[in-house]
């Protein structure tokens, strides 16, 4: 009797293997769980995994025999790599398909939204298929939102997939968490990264270094890189702001401040000023390395020149003072003190 074939799943995932595996075994067994969390850092690649394995699902011929899935051939797969952005609140990519994350400028996801989610996930599926709803910045459910969540939760309907897509465990209610099965994604080598954008993208090698040091294990920050120059460019401006701070008086600080912020509000300007001293910090952690001869470890490669002129100049202690004004600045910023002041306070303090 012929041996039944092997399906072949193309994840689109740098690193990480046992995730992809384990929804593999989940999709031939037919025992995939009612709810996920697509658990770690950003920029690790959770939120397209969900959205493949969603059109894996909803593939038109994922029971009839084809060995690779999705098959990219049917009119649902169609449609999911057809209308793939994420502008609305809730986009609508496909009929079984939902996505809803933070409206711009809001703290939350609010009540509203989730009922709304909620709504369309109970609708009847229109291929009598999966009913497939993902939530980003899961974390960010406000505690209405979470409960409606919980109730959904709580009574399953069959072939009904929710995907929660969140940085911090902590944050989401335990009830929703112990009803979910949770994944976690880790950052991945840097080689993994290199290899991913020379194979894959075309980057060039020196190109490529430079980013897969920066993006510190985080295979689509690493894409953004490549593929978006004014992002990357921009990213390295806020590294050589800093670095100009250590000569400048306090008013020179100041102006810089003022002129790197954009004129965003709300949790924007809070994403804006924490992404900021994230950056601050990793050439910290450089000066740090390069106390210690570490030159190979260095994230911010691309300005390894002139992060040389701070070799050995300040010793570990004054760095590690550095480091919690930072961790005190982000602090700051998520206790809701006022952005822009918590970032002009650690420019001043910072090198004193």
């Amino acid at each position: 009797m012929k041996e039944k074939e092997e399906k072949f799943f193309q994840w689109p995932l740098v690193g990480n293997p046992k995730i992809p595996e384990l929804l593999s075994q989940s999709i031939k067994n037919e025992k995939v769980a009612g709810s996920y969390i697509f658990l770690g850092p950003g920029n690790l690649g959770k939120t397209t995994l969900a959205k493949f394995f969603a059109q894996t699902l909803l593939c038109e011929n994922r029971q009839k025999g084809d060995l690779v899935l999705p098959c990219n051939q049917c009119s649902s797969c169609g449609q999911m790599r057809g209308r793939a952005g994420e502008e609305d609140d809730l986009s609508v990519l496909h009929s079984d398909f939902y996505l809803t994350r933070r409206q711009e400028g809001k703290k939350n996801i609010s009540v509203e939204q989730i009922r709304e989610f909620i709504k369309r996930l109970q609708l009847s599926s229109f291929l009598n298929s999966y009913k497939i709803g993902v939530i980003k910045n899961a974390e960010s459910l406000n505690l209405a939102a979470g409960n409606a969540l919980l109730k959904t939760l709580e009574e399953p309907h069959d072939k009904v997939v929710v995907i929660l897509i969140a940085s911090h465990l902590e944050n989401i209610p335990s009830t929703i968490v112990s009803r979910s099965r949770v994944l976690n994604f880790y950052p991945v080598t840097r080689d993994l990264i290199y290899d991913h954008l020379v194979n894959v993208y075309g980057a060039r090698r020196s190109q490529a270094k430079n980013i897969a040091h920066l993006s510190l294990g985080r295979p689509a920050l690493a894409v953004k890189f490549l593929q978006e120059e004014d992002f990357y460019k921009n990213y390295l401006d806020k590294g050589e702001i800093f670095l100009r701070l250590e000569k400048q008086n306090l008013n020179e600080r100041i102006k810089e401040v003022s002129q790197m912020l954009s004129s965003s509000s709300g949790q924007e300007n809070v994403d804006e000023v924490l992404e900021i001293i994230g950056i601050w910090r990793g050439l910290v952690r450089d000066f740090l390395l390069l106390n210690y001869s570490h030159k190979d470890l260095l994230q911010f490669e691309a300005l390894k020149e002139r992060l040389e002129f701070f070799e050995r100049k300040f010793n570990p202690l004054s760095i590690l003072k550095m480091i919690a004004i930072l961790q005190k600045g982000e602090q700051q910023v998520k206790a809701n003190v006022n952005p822009r002041l918590v970032l002009e306070n650690t420019a001043c303090n910072i090198f004193n």
